[in-house]
């Protein structure tokens, strides 16, 4: 019988693909394709990821991927088997009986130097007693931090950016890293909030905040606020702190908008009561500057006019200032972590680790013509 290996290979080159081009369409690393194939599981991270990279590897082939699976159990109950000779061996090996004699040479330096280890670290503990100190927020953005999910705390981590092909993507991320993607021109992310028990994870998912469940090869599709189709959140594998997750862009919603966001809707609402007011004859007079004093290390997204003027992380302690003469969109990761003022106005748009999509623009006073009002939309 051919093995997992051969099966594999055999498959891939009937299909005449070469590994790279495999490792391009499943999302596998090149390294762990050739692992695969050339049945060397230990260079793989853990045990699910070989079995979910298997499965995707053969559902790719069009192989049956569960005798794949079974196929690679054979092989590790036969890699387990213990030699005749191993079990024949004297107990107590030459190495461990001069490990014996080293320590009962030696025990009593031995002992001393663990009462002073264990003194010292005695001493440190009281020194970070006394010294502990409430901090308001971490330099970095990654301490604990309370969520709108109760009274679960997390923060969000680090941020990749999700790419598809042939409307499917793969992305392996760790507990409270977010993942951003484009549908359509429309943005969302998700962010892997926990893990639960062996099979399944929880998701935060934006626009709209909304907590899914996701369990082990079962897809589950999802309606993201403002999104024009459907996203399909599948979960392929999980790791002891990190999933892989499969995201897969459904049918089209109908009645759903297909172009980007307008910089200025009637239909949504205005979330901030406060507003600033221009007096000026001409609309080409005015200006919108955004202030933004970075508290915590987050994520931002800017656009001035409609063009990317800024996108990526931001570290704490960095303070930037952007104009704009119609409309500003942003998009912050963690909200709370961000002081924002526009032309000189306090806004609080989320607490700590929520996203924030907003629109700044302009508005005309419908009973002074040369009144202008500063107004802040959802995106």
């Amino acid at each position: 019988m051919a093995s997992i290996g051969e099966k594999l290979t055999s498959a891939r080159e009937a299909k005449k693909l070469t590994r790279k081009e495999v490792a391009k369409e499943t999302n596998i690393p090149p390294r762990y394709v050739e692992a695969l194939e050339e049945e060397d599981f230990e260079r793989l991270p853990s045990e699910t990821y070989v079995i979910g990279f298997l499965r995707s590897y053969a559902d790719y082939l069009k192989i049956d991927a569960e005798e794949i699976i079974q196929a690679y159990k054979g092989f590790k109950i036969g890699e387990s088997a213990t030699p005749l000779e191993e079990l024949t061996k004297p107990t107590r090996s030459p190495m461990l009986v001069g490990l014996t004699s080293y320590f009962n040479r030696y025990r009593n330096y031995m002992f001393i130097g663990v009462i002073a280890v264990g003194f010292l670290l005695v001493i440190m503990l009281l020194v970070s007693i006394f010294s502990k100190r409430v901090s308001v927020g971490s330099d970095d953005g990654m301490a604990s931090l309370k969520t709108q999910s109760g009274d679960k705390k997390s923060y969000i981590g680090n941020y990749h950016k999700l790419v598809f092909r042939n409307d499917t993507g793969n992305a392996i991320v760790s507990t409270n890293e977010g993942v951003f993607f484009t549908v359509d021109q429309r943005e969302a992310m998700f962010i892997l909030r926990e893990l639960k028990k062996k099979d399944s994870a929880l998701l935060e998912i934006s626009p709209g905040n909304m907590m899914e469940t996701i369990v082990l090869d079962q897809p589950k599709m999802v309606h993201i606020k403002g999104c024009p189709r459907e996203v399909e959140f599948t979960l392929k594998a999980l790791a002891e702190n990190s999933a892989n997750i499969k995201v897969r862009l459904g049918r089209q919603l109908e009645g759903a908008e297909t172009t980007a966001p307008a910089a200025e809707t009637d239909t949504k609402a205005e979330v901030q009561p406060q507003d600033s007011t221009v007096i000026a004859r001409d609309e080409k007079n005015l200006n919108i500057t955004m202030d933004a004093q970075f508290l915590q290390k987050s994520f931002i997204e800017v656009y001035l006019d409609g063009m990317l003027k800024r996108r990526g992380m931001v570290p704490a302690g960095i303070k930037e200032r952007w104009e704009a003469a119609s409309h500003i969109q942003v998009r912050i990761g963690n909200a709370g972590g961000v002081k924002v003022k526009i032309n000189n106005m306090d806004y609080n748009w989320g607490g700590p680790g929520q996203v924030a999509n907003k629109v700044v623009t302009w508005k005309k006073d419908p009973e002074n013509p040369n009144r202008w009002h500063i107004v802040v939309k959802d995106w």
